[in-house]
């Protein structure tokens, strides 16, 4: 259900476009698109009339459709790429609440525009931050919110670890790498908001995991960089499966 702050915030933006004359209406609604309210009461209209079902005994969920949001410090993006930094697999990261994205939009813009960037990446003078809500349809992806299907997973992936394990001439740093996710997952404190203690070293190799399980991505919980906050994390393996609906730059 939809709360009351998201509810009142729609009702007066409609109230406020209807009372306007017809030539501002538009230049209203472009205005309060600029604002983390409207996404939200935006995103929580749109859940009322998506579900995700469960399949192969609730380890995965069907989305028929399904609207996520990408936070970005760079507008214009037509087709999304991987991300160059992997925290819970390789693929392009969404959230399905838009004030989660917009979050990481501001951090990203933040970072753009920094001259003090201690990588020394090239500075990009128009970075603002951006918000993309995007749509997937017919995805199976495995879900990781729960801690008992990551404790189902990790049993698998340790097995496929162990097998990289095998492999001859393996460089020592990936070998020391294989064999802490080992211990990590021996440990048995990986849960479902920390997936990335094993999944960040091992971005592909934990994708191509999930990938030969039947899923196109998978879902979990992260705690947000920057004190941006606990979120949900949807990971679609194959970015040209996510469709770019519409963008807008944040205030």
């Amino acid at each position: 259900m939809e709360n009351f702050e998201s509810q009142q915030f729609r009702d007066e933006l409609a109230k406020e476009i209807k009372e306007a004359p017809k030539e501002e209406r538009k230049d209203i609604l472009e205005k309060a698109k600029e604002t983390s309210e409207y996404w939200q009461a935006r995103t929580e209209k749109i859940k009322e009339r998506q579900d995700e079902e469960k399949i192969n005994d609730g380890l995965g969920v069907l989305m028929k459709k399904k609207t996520l949001y990408h936070g970005s410090g760079i507008s214009g993006i037509k087709t999304f790429n991987k991300a160059e930094e992997d925290t819970v697999g390789s693929g392009v990261y969404f959230t399905s609440e838009a004030k989660d994205a917009i979050g990481y939009a501001r951090l990203r813009s933040e970072r753009e525009w920094n001259p003090q960037r201690a990588d020394g990446a090239p500075v990009i003078e128009d970075s603002v931050p951006t918000i993309y809500e995007s749509s997937v349809e017919n995805m199976k992806l495995c879900d990781l919110r729960e801690d008992e299907n990551v404790k189902k997973i990790l049993d698998g992936f340790k097995k496929i670890v162990k097998e990289e394990l095998k492999k001859p001439d393996l460089k020592w740093f990936v070998q020391g790498g294989l064999e802490r996710t080992i211990e990590t997952i021996n440990g048995g404190k990986i849960r479902a908001g920390n997936l990335k203690e094993i999944a960040q070293s091992n971005g592909k190799l934990f994708s191509d995991y999930i990938k030969s399980l039947g899923y196109e991505g998978l879902i979990t919980l992260e705690g947000g960089e920057g004190g941006n906050g606990n979120h949900d994390t949807y990971l679609i393996f194959d970015p040209e499966k996510a469709k770019i609906n519409q963008e807008h730059k944040i205030l």
